[in-house]
């Protein structure tokens, strides 16, 4: 069982967890406030245009967003046309997200630690909560040593 909740620490990376991991009701529930969640497919993801239609529909993103590597980071590092203080990504069958692009996929996993990254290093500032923001790579237990492997390394 995973003893720890996406919700009670701020993570500093991206979080990879296998589809047979057992998680608790109670840890995983999200804490007060305004919360978006939003669930991605990498089976999707088989190209950039692929997982640019897959942020722009899951996270709503503005009219102006460019379809672009930049424009993802600048939106996930942004998020102000969505009223929420904590923010959850997932992307399901991770693994296979730009499988045949190694060069893109390092551009993706690192877009998504950056962000974490950038929410994670943001102050609390007074009257006000902190924004949080977690990302999620869903895998099958034998792809998540390699997925770990990748996401440490960018």
């Amino acid at each position: 069982m995973i003893n720890a909740t996406w919700w009670e620490r701020i993570e500093e990376e991206v979080c990879v967890v296998p589809t047979d991991s057992s998680l608790s009701v109670a840890r995983a529930l999200p804490p007060t406030g305004l919360i978006y969640s939003a669930r991605m497919r990498g089976q999707e993801m088989r190209d950039a245009d692929g997982v640019f239609t897959q942020f722009y529909e899951a996270l709503r993103l503005p009219d102006y967003f460019g379809w672009n590597w930049n424009a993802l980071r600048d939106c996930l590092t942004d998020l102000h046309w969505i009223s929420a203080k904590h923010f959850l990504l997932t992307i399901d069958d991770a693994n296979a997200a730009l499988s045949r692009s190694v060069e893109e996929r390092e551009i993706l996993f690192r877009a998504l630690n950056d962000a974490v990254k950038f929410w994670a290093g943001k102050p609390e500032l007074p009257g006000q909560e902190k924004t949080t923001f977690q990302a999620v790579l869903l895998c099958p237990p034998d792809a998540q040593e390699g997925l770990l492997h990748e996401i440490r390394n960018y």
